[in-house]
This record gives structure tokens, C-alpha cells and sequence, in this order.
């Protein structure tokens, strides 16, 4: 797998990127100081997924034209199926919200100090390299407010939720939750019928579809 890494800051940018290679059978990483370095490179290096700072210079706005977000949107125009892993000191769920919900599938949100353990990051690239959502489980509890929809849901459903946004499988929720696989299948068969989406749908994602909402639904509670 090829990694590219866009962050302003090369000390940690070089210290990631030595952390990722080796990791897992992730054979190169490319490193970027700027989105446009790394847009250029595209149709050279053509990466398997990319780890994109957010804010890249003091002072820029979440939402900046030229940070990390505005990057992976052009990432993934470029590069269809790029895994897009987001990392940020800033634990806003709106992030993730403000993308076209179209697009979900394939990003992850992760705070930067989750890199203290390689292994969450790596995890992130597989989750979105596969197509899959995965939002920090930090960033949630930043954003633990209930809205009219959380209010259709039980806890239990709403935890399952929370750790299926998490990027987790049913059997590590199981696993979470103290409960059985077949009990967590039941839960999410309830929440995607609380969120009117139809796992038959054999053009969608429903797992991704319910991240989605979830994000949707603490992003609006910021």
C-alpha cells in the first residue's frame, strides 16, 4: 500500500511517515508540506490512501480552500477510491459533516494525538481504503448532545452506533458491549430502520450510510 502524507509541520510529518513504513504492508510513503505538492504529484504517485492535516498554516479556518479537507475532496476527484485519513488537534464533529454525503465513504476523522499508537492509524488507512467511515471515538464524546433522531434510538443502540461510526467491526462492538455478534447484527437492523436506510439496498453501504447519519447527527449537535 502507498501513503501520502500532507502536513505543515516536518518534524511530525517525518516522524509519521517513519512510524508507517513497515508497518502493516505499507511499502512507501510520500511526504507533503503543501496541498499543492501534493495534488501535483497525483498522477504520478497515484496513493492507495492519504493522511492530511487540517489546518495547514496558523490561524487557517477548518474550513479553509487550501486545508486538509479541500485537499482530500481533490484527492478523491483525482484518485477515485483514495482512502482519506484526517487528522486534527481540533475535535470537531462538524468536519466530517461539511463533506458531500456521497462522498463519506472512505474518510476518517482522527484527532493528532491518536498517532501516538501507529496501530490506530493504520487501522484508519484499512477502514477507508476499503470504503468504510471511521470518526475518533474522542470526537464523539466531544459531541455527546442528543438530537430528535438519537432520541428514536436506545443507549444500547445508540452505543453500538457510536463504535460502528468508530470504525468498529460487529465483533469488536460485541466484544464492547459484553454481548453476542448475533445481538449486535439485531441492534444495528433496529438503528438502520430508526434511520429509514435500507440495508437490501444493494447499491449503498449501510454500515457507511449509518456512520454517515451519525456523523450528520453530532455535527448538527456541535
Amino acid at each position: 500500500m502507498r501513503i501520502a502524507v500532507l502536513d505543515d509541520e516536518p518534524f511530525f510529518r517525518h516522524l509519521l511517515a517513519r512510524s508507517l513504513v513497515g508497518s502493516a504492508d505499507i511499502q512507501q510513503v510520500d511526504e507533503y508540506g503543501t496541498a499543492a505538492e501534493l495534488i501535483a504529484a497525483l498522477p504520478t504517485t497515484q496513493p492507495d490512501a492519504a493522511i492530511l492535516d487540517l489546518v495547514l498554516a496558523e490561524g487557517q479556518p477548518l474550513n479553509s480552500p487550501d486545508g486538509g479537507l479541500a485537499a482530500g475532496m481533490r484527492v478523491r476527484e483525482l484518485v477515485p477510491g483514495c482512502g482519506i485519513v484526517i487528522l486534527s488537534n481540533h475535535a470537531s464533529a462538524e468536519v466530517l459533516a461539511r463533506l458531500p454525503e456521497e462522498q463519506l465513504g472512505g474518510w476518517a476523522y482522527l484527532l493528532k494525538r491518536r498517532t501516538d499508537d501507529i496501530a490506530d492509524v493504520v487501522r484508519a488507512l484499512y477502514v477507508t481504503r476499503a470504503g468504510e467511515t471511521m470518526i475518533d471515538p474522542a470526537i464523539i464524546e466531544e459531541a455527546s448532545r442528543e438530537t430528535s433522531r438519537h432520541a428514536q434510538l436506545s443507549a444500547h443502540q445508540l452505543r453500538v452506533l457510536e463504535l460502528l461510526a468508530g470504525g468498529a467491526s460487529n465483533a469488536t462492538i460485541a466484544d464492547e458491549c459484553g454481548t453476542t455478534t448475533k445481538s449486535i447484527e439485531h441492534a444495528i437492523t433496529g438503528i438502520l430502520s430508526a434511520l429509514e436506510i435500507d440495508a437490501r439496498d444493494q447499491t449503498t453501504n449501510a454500515r457507511v450510510l449509518a456512520a454517515t447519519a451519525y456523523i450528520r447527527l453530532i455535527g448538527a449537535a456541535a
